[in-house]
């Protein structure tokens, strides 16, 4: 039987696959061959070069003189299509945040099992928490990843944590079924999330879905333990909530 994505949806293995080698280059963040990506992606050599030659026919793949491939230039334009409805807001949002939070801001999505970070302003502090560019995390450490699971019926998340994983990146993440969905139920009732210490030692976070978006968002403010305090947190979370109502 055909593998199902999340919804009841039959997947197309091919269309998996393919889409996976945009996945593979994307995290790599350099340009990789053919055999690099054949191995990576765990596919014959010979259906690899049949995809690569698809995608770069299409322009969602570029083969450079020395052979390997890097994402191409039709990507560039399917990104801004997909954040236009609302790519204005976003960057306001974020602005706003760091002028009155004095901390780092983000916005994400998610993308398949992922959390990808898709925006990011941030602070003036010389000791600043900071992420790279479309950089990918599990939703189950991070306080984007919570806001944007509750968005999600209670199902859909646990197929997702029976999907990946819920690996420790500290000894404060969430390893377990019963306490992810514990968690994603307090964001639901209070309306933000918190990544405290769960993803990196030193750093905490707070994060608030934006249901109105055209698909899956939180925005998030984060910095310093020293900084983002416990007693911060509610502050931060009203004006999260209130930046995302305004704009």
């Amino acid at each position: 039987m055909p593998p199902r994505a999340a919804g009841g949806h039959t997947r197309v293995q091919s269309l998996d696959r393919a889409l996976g080698l945009l996945d593979l280059l994307a995290d790599a963040g350099r340009p990789l061959g053919l055999s690099e990506l054949a191995s990576a992606g765990g596919l014959p050599v010979s259906t690899t070069h049949r995809m690569l030659a698809s995608l770069t026919a299409s322009g969602h793949l570029h083969q450079a003189p020395d052979r390997r491939y890097r994402l191409g230039p039709r990507l560039v334009a399917l990104g801004g299509a997909a954040m236009l409805p609302v790519g204005p807001d976003v960057p306001a949002w974020l602005s706003q945040l760091v002028a009155s939070t004095g901390e780092t801001t983000n916005a994400a999505t998610l993308c398949g099992d992922a959390v990808l970070f898709v925006a990011q302003v941030q602070s003036a502090q010389a000791m600043r928490t900071s992420t790279e560019d479309y950089r990918r995390t599990l939703p189950h450490c991070s306080a984007v990843g919570k806001a944007l699971l509750s968005l999600l019926p209670d199902s859909e998340v646990v197929s997702l944590a029976d999907r990946v994983g819920l690996p420790r990146r500290t000894s404060r993440t969430i390893d377990s079924v019963e306490g992810l969905l514990w968690a994603v139920a307090q964001v639901r009732l209070s309306g933000y999330a918190v990544d405290d210490e769960e993803e990196e030692y030193g750093a905490r976070c707070v994060a608030v879905p934006v249901p109105a978006a055209p698909f899956p968002l939180a925005v998030s403010v984060s910095g310093p333990t020293s900084r983002v305090t416990p007693e911060r947190v509610p502050a931060i979370a009203s004006e999260l909530a209130r930046v995302v109502r305004a704009a």
